[in-house]
């Protein structure tokens, strides 16, 4: 979380943790999903494409750490599906 949370932000989310603890695990699971993807859909909005491209790619980009070749690994692929 960014910064230092209110008083006003923390009975907010122990009014809605009130709300939504008897709820069942499902629920509240998919209720984390939605809220988790919305803030990073904002985080998002805040970059340029050319920026989230760049992020992405850094981020990602040569993460494979094995010695397999391509078709070494599209053959495990296939072998496995």
């Amino acid at each position: 979380m960014a910064g230092i949370m209110t008083n006003i932000e923390n009975n907010t989310i122990r009014m809605y943790w009130n709300a939504l603890r008897s709820m069942s695990k499902n629920i509240r699971l998919g209720l984390a999903v939605k809220l988790t993807n919305s803030v990073l859909e904002e985080e998002r909005k805040e970059m340029s494409d050319e920026a989230y491209t760049e992020e992405m790619l850094n981020k990602f980009f040569g993460k494979w750490e094995g010695n397999e070749t391509a078709e070494e690994l599209m053959g495990i692929i296939k072998q496995s599906s």
